[in-house]
């Protein structure tokens, strides 16, 4: 950590005071920042009385740019209710060189090998995901040729400590035109907890191709895993493949994906570094929806646009668990259509089911924008979602939002929901409503929202997450320097 600190404070002070100093390929360079705020000062539904309670989360991201050198960190200020799980620290800290497509990282970094069936970290504030790598990465990209090696730790998500560490390479070559093979491969190492003088490792190998002529675009990866057991009931050996191909036509675009997956994903479910994509419209998988170890899937698709204001989109997947204790299956059906009726009225519509063991799910989506004038917008979003609980009894979810838009600087919100849910677990109010206002500065936007948002499932990327319902003011500020 001292090293990193020493190295970032060193380019800093480069950059600041003696820039002309300083070596570097060319004279020109730069500073960049931006700083993401949010507070929320809302009702405390764990307690026993009414309470209030505020939160701030702020996170600051510098970057400075030397010619061939740059370095940047990220600050992150967490004050929750409790102040003994509040921090103050920096959470990302790098520095690097790059000239004629070969780049030294050394620092925090996201990495994905090919579709991530060996590795694939990433950032995704939409379900609070961040499995971020700390440590060196040499990467060259060329017009035959690319790579990336890496050696670097990885945080495990129970204690925020990185007990991971990782040795990766990957490359590509394009030997003939249209075509293109990939290898690569990672070491995870982590400690046995059964015998202290040892550690764990897994190895995973992938192989990867792909094929783009004219309107075809073809790809396929394997990728096998071999590695000892982490304890008697887990299986230390597993494999994975992933294809995907698309045909793409002036009015008409077909797709398809299929991945297979048994004991691959490291080094749990929950708490993974490699994982295949989802395979379905909405980013849900079973691998994360019920922390399965095998699964099989496949998603099929086309877009269609007879003409330049009217598009269509269908896709259907289903995906089946593997040597998992209870048989887990996950389908989605979704269709949805865009129509510019006019070029003052835009309208969108879309059907989603999605059938899961544990609950089943229907929603009806329509939104609608009319211009009164090329600055001044008019929407009305509504949207109805049924839910179907194994064993027990249905309920509906209804959600209506006005908006009202002045040239991409204001934008004024009022809406709110119902739910007829007799069994809340949580104590949802069944009526809601908000009103949420959004400026747009040049370098500045501002959200500040106050009222009730309804909770539940999010999915991104293939990941999770359930959130509660929030009732009271919101202030989200984002500004770029």
């Amino acid at each position: 950590m001292k090293k990193y600190i020493a190295i970032f404070t060193g380019g800093l002070i480069c950059l600041l005071f003696v820039a002309e100093y300083c070596p570097a390929q060319d004279d020109y360079w730069s500073v960049s920042a931006a700083n993401w705020m949010q507070y929320w000062y809302f009702e405390d539904s764990t307690s026993n009385h009414d309470a209030r309670e505020d939160s701030l989360d702020n996170r600051f991201i510098v970057d400075f740019n030397l010619g061939d050198f740059y370095t940047g960190m990220w600050m992150r200020l967490l004050q929750l209710n409790r102040p003994d799980e509040s921090s103050e620290k920096i959470t990302q800290r790098y520095f690097g060189w790059r000239q004629d497509g070969f780049n030294i990282h050394v620092g925090n970094f996201y990495q994905v090998f090919d579709k991530g069936l060996t590795l694939n970290t990433f950032l995704d504030d939409a379900v609070y995901y961040d499995n971020n790598l700390d440590g060196v990465r040499a990467s060259g990209l060329f017009d035959k040729y690319e790579f990336d090696v890496l050696s670097a730790r990885g945080i495990e998500a129970t204690n925020g400590e990185r007990d991971y560490v990782f040795r990766g390479a990957r490359g590509a070559v394009r030997p003939v035109e249209h075509t293109a093979i990939g290898v690569s491969y990672v070491r995870f190492k982590r400690n046995d907890f059964m015998n202290f003088n040892r550690s764990l490792n897994s190895n995973i190998t992938g192989i990867n191709s792909r094929f783009m002529i004219g309107p075809i675009d073809l790809y396929g990866e394997y990728a096998v895993r071999r590695g000892a057991k982490p304890d008697p009931f887990s299986e230390g050996n597993g494999d994975g493949t992933y294809l995907s191909g698309s045909l793409v036509f002036e009015k008409i675009s077909i797709f398809s994906e299929y991945k297979n997956i048994i004991n691959l994903v490291y080094p749990n479910p929950q708490n993974r570094f490699n994982a295949p994509p989802p395979v379905s419209h909405s980013g849900r998988s079973l691998t994360d929806l019920a922390a399965v170890k095998g699964e099989r899937g496949y998603q099929a698709g086309a877009l269609l646009s007879p003409t330049y204001d009217l598009n269509f989109d269908f896709s259907y997947s289903e995906a089946f668990s593997r040597n998992a204790p209870v048989d887990y299956y996950l389908a989605e059906k979704y269709g949805g259509v865009r129509w510019s009726i006019t070029s003052d009225l835009v309208i969108n519509y879309n059907w989603d089911r999605i059938d899961y063991t544990i609950e089943d799910e229907i929603e009806n989506y329509f939104d609608v924008y009319y211009y009164l004038r090329y600055d001044l917008t008019l929407s009305l979003a509504a949207y109805t979602r049924r839910f179907i609980p194994e064993g027990g009894e249905d309920y509906h979810e209804n959600y209506l939002t006005l908006g009202f838009g002045l040239a991409n600087k204001f934008q004024l919100s009022l809406g709110g929901s119902t739910s007829n849910r007799d069994t809340n677990p949580q104590q949802d109010p069944k009526k809601l409503a908000f009103a949420e206002l959004t400026v747009r500065f040049p370098n500045h936007e501002l959200v500040i929202f106050n009222g009730g948002e309804r909770g539940g499932l999010i999915c991104s990327s293939g990941i999770c997450q359930t959130r509660p319902t929030f009732q009271g003011t919101r202030i989200v500020l984002f500004s770029r320097f």
